[in-house]
């Protein structure tokens, strides 16, 4: 294997050299500088992927890890040895192909960008990818795509482009690009797929010049999106790429990519209230951080404006999103409430950014628009229907037999809790006298989440939604109630991601909107 892949790195310093008068991206995501595929590097890539990838792309690569039916579009099965973004004729990718791919993500997808690592993590990322695919034959130089000099922007070109993307283009992407063309359309694997809305910024790899290129020639191996490797001049395809990037309003594409932040929890004197509209909160450094949904829809949430502070005795955050429907009931079977969750690690190297793993818990704590309904009264099936017919029930403690009985009075903190199983076991989540609209819970891995005991559920929170926007401010104490609690103190630095939940589009447990890790530094 390992010789295997030295060869490829041959080949790759071919295709750098040959390619050096192309369009090129700062050196954090086009690196050349390629360690050799030790056995030492090769088992780091091992232990990254279990960490960060198995989760989705399954422990050998099968795209089927455990994550893999709450996404979509699927993650790449890599024992097939098919990859979307390549840069040859031949529809195979390079090793830096996937290089970049691990770098910059996959835009579109629950797929994050991991830059954060360093160049020698992702280098080792690639080859233990590469063993996955159980492919060792290095790549034909010649099936390299060389990418020749770019042809100047013009206007009259801009309109050649746009003649050719109607010729080319339109017939699936629409003819503004807008993604509406043929809807009809299933990947390699059966799945459906839709046309990239090319308005929305949103580009398998970037919209760069230089990948832009290799898009349109090599095309998308596995997707309907063909290759046009020989169909156009040069001086064409440049018009194309040329007009495809006008259709990119300015700042969109960099608003919705995910990319780590820094959130900045400034000190403050006295009390933090709970109120989303205090003035206090306008002295805090707002940061947006994007999300993306890890089932894609187009119509969705793209990010989240986060504010910090605290007090040295209390953290509160500040989270504020669009959000043009109050989603705030759970009565009803296709119910669904708003919400939004902060999750939380300590850890120097933070365990998966979905819900933790193996390698470390994360904290949770969650917000839920219909449990801030709950608190002046449950709302249980009596709101809905307050003039249902039924009989009376025998857990009712408030009722005697022979009395007038009307289900509107019927509460049901009047019942019996030995008779309620959740609220008698004392379920955060079935309670009916609960004292917060929030949730804190634990999670070591998808399916784990643990709510906290009643007495140890210590997150407050508030929302108020106006004109359009929820304003929610969640708040906890630094000190942790027990020595198992997440610990927080001035000075310290943790790693905070955040999820949000849109009940008008029936989000609900893992159908979400998700952040990628960012870094909260609490001000000592």
């Amino acid at each position: 294997m390992t010789t295997a892949l030295s060869m490829r790195i041959s080949i790759l310093s071919v295709m750098v050299a040959v390619g050096s008068g192309c369009a090129k991206e700062p050196p954090a995501t086009r690196s050349t500088a390629r360690p050799s595929p030790t056995p030492q590097l090769v088992d780091m890539g091992r232990q990254l992927y279990n960490k960060q990838c198995a989760v989705c792309h399954g422990p050998t690569g099968a795209g089927d890890g455990p994550a893999a039916y709450l996404l979509y579009p699927k993650p790449r099965d890599f024992t097939q040895n098919e990859f979307r973004l390549v840069s040859t004729n031949s529809m195979e990718a390079t090793d830096e192909d996937l290089f970049l791919t691990i770098t910059r993500g996959m835009p579109g997808s629950a797929m994050p960008p991991w830059e954060r690592l360093s160049p020698e993590q992702r280098w080792a990322l690639v080859y233990y990818v590469r063993h996955l695919t159980g492919v060792s034959e290095p790549i034909d130089p010649a099936s390299i795509i060389h990418v020749p000099p770019e042809m100047p922007k013009t206007s009259e070109g801009l309109e050649r482009g746009r003649q050719l993307f109607a010729q080319a283009c339109a017939s699936c992407h629409g003819p503004q690009g807008r993604g509406d063309g043929q809807q009809a359309m299933t990947d390699n694997a059966g799945f459906p797929i839709k046309p990239r809305d090319l308005t929305a910024g949103i580009f398998k790899g970037s919209s760069e010049s230089q990948d832009l290129y290799y898009r349109v020639v090599a095309g998308l191996p596995g997707s309907p999106m063909p290759s046009y490797a020989g169909v156009y001049a040069d001086e064409q395809l440049w018009d194309l790429i040329h007009y495809v990037q006008s259709l990119v309003p300015p700042g969109v594409e960099g608003r919705v990519r995910l990319r780590h932040q820094t959130v900045q929890a400034r000190r403050v004197r006295g009390d933090i209230p709970s109120n989303p509209s205090a003035d206090v909160w306008n002295t805090a450094q707002p940061v947006y951080v994007a999300v993306t949904p890890l089932w894609w829809r187009d119509q969705r949430l793209e990010g989240l404006e986060v504010k910090a502070l605290h007090n040295g005795k209390a953290l509160a955050f500040h989270c504020s999103w669009d959000d043009p429907t109050r989603d705030d009931s759970l009565v009803g079977q296709q119910a669904f409430s708003d919400g939004v969750a902060v999750q939380l690690s300590t850890e120097p190297d933070p365990p998966f950014f979905g819900m933790g793993g193996d390698h470390g818990a994360v904290a949770i704590w969650h917000w839920k628009a219909a449990w801030q309904q709950d608190l002046p009264g449950w709302q249980d099936i009596e709101a809905a229907y307050p003039d249902a017919a039924v009989d009376w029930y025998p857990g009712q403690r408030d009722y005697r037999h022979g009395e007038a009985f009307e289900v509107r009075e019927a509460k049901t903190t009047s019942q019996d809790p030995l008779y309620m199983a959740g609220w008698g076991a004392e379920n955060p989540l079935s309670t009916p006298t609960r004292t917060s609209s929030a949730e804190e819970a634990v999670a070591k891995g998808l399916g784990t989440l643990t709510s906290k005991p009643l007495p140890m559920q210590r997150v407050q929170a508030t929302g108020e939604w106006r004109e359009g926007r929820w304003r929610v401010v969640l708040q906890r104490p630094l000190a942790p109630a027990k020595d198992s609690d997440l610990v927080l103190r001035p000075g310290q630095k943790v790693s905070v991601a955040f999820a949000v939940w849109d009940g008008q589009a029936k989000d609900r447990d893992g159908q979400k909107s998700v952040s990628m890790w960012n870094t909260l530094n609490l001000e000592r």
